[in-house]
């Protein structure tokens, strides 16, 4: 009997909400369990609903086949009865129920959701000219790294300057005017 009454208390909650405690050790812990079983109240009471309707969706579906079976290899043909009218609605209300627990009432469900609608749709970035400035600095200093190792990988040119070597109007490709 007072298991029964365990388990009422956690899926109804408290019944006497009392004023505040003062001291003691018990009481601390006391408190903090019943912060425990309230907050532990939603997911344990969902995961049962969603137990329950796994369990409706599968005899509704099972009376919806015998039913129709039965009316086939009688008659040849299977019509709505009552009997096959009440397993299809059977499978189809634990269907609603448990797409609903675990899509939509289930803690977090909601934000998960939410993720992944932004992950699929990435707002448009527009660079700033900040942004622009410092990408045009890092490039030019990695093609001046890459120039500097390529200079060191060769040894020395005989006209080696810390710049690039001068072009001269030849090596320009196309008309010059």
């Amino acid at each position: 009997m007072q298991l029964l009454a365990m388990i009422a208390s956690f899926v109804f909650g408290r019944l006497n909400n009392g004023g505040p405690r003062s001291g003691g050790i018990r009481e601390t812990v006391m408190e903090m369990f019943e912060d425990i079983v309230l907050k532990g109240r939603k997911p344990v009471i969902l995961i049962l609903a969603g137990v329950c309707a796994v369990l409706f969706f599968c005899g509704g579906l099972f009376i919806t086949i015998l039913e129709g079976t039965t009316q086939y290899d009688r008659v040849g043909y299977v019509t709505l009865t009552s009997t096959l009218g009440a397993g299809i609605a059977l499978f189809l209300v634990a269907a609603l129920g448990f797409v609903y627990v675990f899509a939509y009432a289930w803690p977090g469900a909601d934000r998960h959701a939410s993720d992944r609608a932004r992950e699929k749709v990435p707002p448009p970035h527009h660079a700033s000219t900040l942004e622009q400035a410092l990408t045009v600095l890092v490039l030019d200093f990695v093609k001046e790294r890459e120039l500097r190792r390529d200079r060191e990988a060769h040894g020395p040119t005989p006209h080696a300057t810390t710049g690039p070597a001068p072009t001269t109007p030849r090596e320009h490709s196309g008309p010059i005017h």
